[in-house]
């Protein structure tokens, strides 16, 4: 089985995948299997929330198929998937879900937070709220923020990071092992530069300073650009960071958008997510784990200096487009065009 771009796990290490059928195949079909009333909520709510808002974030995300596969302790379960999984057995139609369910002895590591091509279907992959140490809010945020890499992967993100030509095309590791000088203090400090002026950006409540503050920032990634070429001729530093920032970081721009709209727009969680233990209202899971994550973007290249910098770069230079280019995701995912191509393209 070939993995696929954009693979992450909450703790660094990739998945490991078994094409094995001895692996892949339950000792025996067993009746009494079944996906628990809470996991059915919690995942039910995750796929509501995107119905009910992804269209406010990205027109047209809603009309893809978007299969899950659920990782507990014991067992997954293959939700929503067009075909006869390898390994596989099927489960009874869950009242909440209303979708397939197919189920198979775990294989995958439980705390994985996921995206990618499982058995040739574009799915997400991802462990319980317990397993990635976050409350069911959290959680289905986390699970909404992993179906819009399926929405890029529809969109050709694959094809866009192969003509950079940074790593494997078949496998993935490189995205995370890649040798970005995050150990050279001027690189950061670059890095620094574009952030806090696109944070002021943000902040600003006049467009003309907006603008100011993003023509400045702009000014210190062609400094960033040219400056990375002291590491690397062929420009793979400068084309790595622009990478994660526009994949990744407006991944974390579409989790943070999504969370904002369902703690502002009178959204209601489905009734059975509201009766979990752990329940809080979004407004709640906003104030606990986004409303502060523009202070990262502020401090990047200083608090934040290893890859999750680059996503903090994203989700500022995504939120700043908001303010001086809105229909900036009408060219998000053209083939040629970056973030940094964005932000020239609204400063003109």
């Amino acid at each position: 089985m070939q993995r696929r771009y954009f693979i992450k796990q909450t703790l660094g290490a990739l998945p490991i995948l078994c094409g094995t059928g001895s692996l892949l195949t339950l000792a025996h079909q067993d009746s009494s299997i079944h996906l628990l009333d809470e996991d059915a909520a919690l995942i039910a709510e995750a796929y509501n929330l995107w119905k009910e808002l992804g269209e406010k974030v990205w027109t047209g995300w809603t009309e893809i198929p978007i299969p899950l596969l659920y990782i507990t302790t014991e067992w997954e379960y293959a939700i929503g998937f067009p075909k006869a999984l390898q390994g596989f057995q099927p489960l009874k139609r869950d009242t909440q879900l209303k979708e397939n369910i197919q189920a198979r002895a775990r294989v995958l590591s439980p705390d994985l937070a996921a995206s990618y091509d499982f058995e040739g279907v574009d799915a997400v992959v991802i462990g319980t709220p317990t397993a990635l140490k976050k409350s069911s809010g959290a959680w289905a945020l986390t699970a909404v923020h992993e179906m819009f890499h399926v929405l890029q992967y529809e969109r050709g993100s694959a094809k866009k990071v192969r003509a950079l030509k940074l790593g494997s095309e078949t496998d993935a590791s490189w995205q995370l092992d890649f040798p970005f000088p995050y150990q050279d203090a001027d690189v950061m400090r670059l890095i620094h530069l574009q952030g806090y002026p696109i944070y002021l950006g943000i902040k600003d409540a006049e467009e003309t300073d907006a603008k100011y503050n993003a023509g400045t920032a702009m000014e210190a990634i062609q400094v960033y650009r040219s400056f990375l070429k002291t590491h690397a001729e062929d420009e793979r530093f400068y084309w790595y960071s622009q990478f994660q920032e526009t994949i990744e970081g407006i991944a974390r721009y579409t989790e943070y958008k999504m969370g904002e709209a369902a703690a502002d727009s009178g959204y209601k969680p489905t009734e059975a997510f509201r009766q979990l233990s752990d329940f809080k209202d979004y407004q709640q899971v906003w104030d606990a784990s986004y409303k502060n994550q523009l202070f990262p973007i502020k401090h990047a290249g200083r608090a934040v200096r290893s890859r999750t910098t680059f996503y903090y770069l994203g989700l500022g230079k995504g939120l700043l487009l908001d303010r001086i280019m809105p229909d900036w995701k009408k060219r998000y995912f053209d083939s040629d065009v970056w973030l940094d191509h964005l932000l020239e393209e609204a400063l003109g």
